[in-house]
């Protein structure tokens, strides 16, 4: 996980994080795709940037628990333009937890986030 593109992921995690601590949905939404694929800790999905974005915004509109996703091991294709996220969630005003991970595509020069598969643990 210490590679300057893992690091580069690590980092934008991070940013992504914060933007959620401050219900900042268009700062946590410029990593994922366009048909980004969000599959929540119940097994629901949604598809779609837009879409996704929008159900972000009416969560963040009520008071829902915040979130955070801690990585703990990103692997970097040989090919160089995919990576594998994974590591542990939690809400950081709520009791709920989990496993997380993730796909990401560099696209341009840009890591962006394809997919992110949550899992609840309690």
């Amino acid at each position: 996980m210490n590679s300057p593109e893992a690091l580069l992921i690590k980092q934008a995690r991070l940013d992504s994080n914060n933007c959620i601590a401050k219900k900042d949905v268009d700062g946590v939404s410029k990593y994922w795709l366009d048909d980004f694929v969000q599959i929540a800790g119940d097994g629901s999905h949604t598809i779609g940037k837009a879409e996704i974005a929008a159900d972000w915004k009416y969560m963040f509109s009520k008071s829902s628990p915040l979130f955070e996703r801690i990585p703990e091991t990103i692997v970097i294709s040989k090919s160089g333009d995919l990576a594998w996220e994974n590591g542990k969630w939690n809400y950081k005003n709520d009791k709920y937890h989990g496993n997380y991970a993730a796909m990401w595509r560099k696209i341009k020069g840009k890591w962006l986030t394809q997919s992110e598969l949550y899992v609840s643990l309690n």
